[in-house]
């Protein structure tokens, strides 16, 4: 929330819009289904013009009925690629979905790191099945089928198997889609095994908690990402991230950034049309807009974000720090 209200600030400061100040009513959602039910219900009689949603999908799911019922836009930064299958046509989502994300790590893996000869290591929940999927797709379209596909449950702590499996398919680039505690596993053991070829890990391999227990083994690993604010050239996203950290006194991740640029172009929806509801989400339907993290365009399901990063990790006085391998952006 951090992000709506900086945004909101940088408007208002300005004149707001069309000289009125843009007020955000503010209600925690919590973790919890009930939470973020209870906090629709009090911003929803306060009758709001649009909604800067939550990030988990399975509130955002339980908040689509009321929401369509309400005829209330809601935008959110969530990844889960179902958001959008759902026929809503109220949710508007600007963060690069799974489907999208997971195209760009197995192009790079090809194009970027030559691959010939990929392995695909995923978990057996729905996040790794889908990821899975839509891996195995990309590399057909780019010429190319897995020379070896291992599963692990989530809660596996010995990949010994698997990574033997690697090594006697000749594997030339590891690519993975795990959660936390199991990446941690794949990294390390990865390391400790001896398998010296580049691993493309998902966004999971990105989190603070993870390094702590890869440590050393976190260098020279590729990571999805939709931005990496902290550590981006781009003299914009510096001025903005410095900006942030002034005001909040924390570090700003990929979702602070998406948010951002989710409540600037929704301002600039209420600028251009006014309060009402089904205008705002007509004109986003029709419009792009240029972001500090990318460029934004709705497609057919409302997906708005078609850009990402690749990041490299490396070492540096004990710390795991990103460098921008690769920007992608697909934007139409």
């Amino acid at each position: 929330i951090n992000s709506a209200i900086l945004a909101a600030e940088e408007w208002n400061a300005k004149g707001g819009i069309k000289g009125q100040n843009i007020k955000l009513l503010i209600e925690d959602s919590g973790d919890s289904t009930t939470m973020a039910m209870t906090a629709l219900d009090r911003v929803l009689s306060n009758k709001p013009c649009a909604i800067l949603g939550p990030i988990y999908s399975f509130q955002l799911f339980a908040l689509f009925p009321e929401v369509q019922k309400e005829r209330i836009l809601l935008m959110s930064t969530s990844g889960t690629r179902e958001l959008t299958q759902k026929n809503n046509p109220w949710y508007f989502r600007l963060y690069p979905h799974d489907g999208f994300i997971k195209r760009v790590c197995a192009t790079f893996a090809v194009e970027e790191l030559k691959s010939r000869r990929p392995a695909l290591m995923c978990v057996t929940t729905e996040y790794g099945k889908s990821g899975h999927e839509i891996l195995v797709e990309t590399l057909k379209k780019l010429g190319l089928t897995p020379a070896v596909e291992t599963w692990h449950n989530k809660d596996d702590k010995d990949m010994t198997g698997q990574f033997m499996a690697v090594k006697r398919a000749n594997a030339d680039v590891i690519l993975s889609q795990a959660h936390p505690p199991d990446t941690a596993i794949l990294l390390k053991q990865q390391r400790e095994l001896g398998i010296t070829v580049p691993h493309v890990a998902s966004s999971a391999a990105s989190m603070p908690t993870v390094h702590e227990l890869v440590g050393t083994a976190m260098e020279g690993v590729y990571v999805e990402a939709a931005a990496e604010p902290n550590y981006d050239s781009d003299p914009r996203m510096q001025a903005w991230t410095k900006k942030y950290v002034e005001k909040f006194n924390t570090r700003p991740d990929s979702f602070s950034i998406l948010f951002y640029d989710s409540a600037n172009f929704l301002f600039e929806a209420i600028k251009a049309v006014g309060p009402d509801r089904a205008r705002i989400a007509d004109w986003l339907r029709k419009n792009r807009y240029r972001g500090l993290a990318g460029n934004y365009a709705f497609d057919q399901e409302q997906n708005g974000a078609f850009f990402a990063i690749m990041l490299q990790y490396h070492m540096k006085e004990g710390k795991a720090i990103p460098t921008v391998a690769k920007k992608y952006d697909f934007t139409k």
